[in-house]
């Protein structure tokens, strides 16, 4: 019995792991203001250039890095501390580091969307909505997308 209650418990937490770190990016992006987002913006776009596959195009300068990465400390600590601060709570309290890294992707998800909106049709640039096959494609992406989602 005891087995089970302690599966239960786990099993119940994992359920939500990462709600807090959702509702805490949510918070800041819904308090960013144009300044702020330009300056995380730039940040989402520092980090990606960071990875290896960026670098095959671009090498960011190191301290246009720290610049970007200085700034953005600054602008997130300054919204957590002010606006989010119970959002930032429960994320240490229940999700610890882990919640944090998963609150920063999901902010730099957000922004990214942001920039990306309505600039795809260099990859997409024969897509036919209208099209029957097309919309089953498009309906299944939903479904997979849901279910991740709830995943999670």
């Amino acid at each position: 019995m005891k087995k089970l209650l302690l599966a239960a418990l786990f099993l119940s937490q994992s359920a939500f792991a990462g709600q807090y770190a959702e509702q805490l990016s949510q918070c800041v992006y819904n308090n960013l203001n144009s300044q702020d987002k330009k300056v995380l913006t730039q940040w989402a776009f520092v980090t990606l250039g960071k990875t290896k596959a960026a670098k095959e195009i671009t090498v960011i300068p190191a301290n246009k890095i720290k610049a970007v990465d200085d700034k953005a400390k600054q602008t997130i600590s300054s919204l957590v501390t002010q606006k989010c601060g119970k959002e930032l709570a429960k994320v240490a309290l229940h999700e610890k580091s882990a919640g944090l890294k998963e609150a920063g992707a999901n902010l730099a998800l957000k922004l990214a969307q942001d920039e990306l909106k309505g600039k795809y049709e260099n990859i997409f640039p024969s897509l036919n909505l209208s099209d029957q096959g097309t919309m089953n494609v498009m309906k299944a992406g939903e479904i997979l997308d849901g279910f991740f989602k709830k995943m999670r």
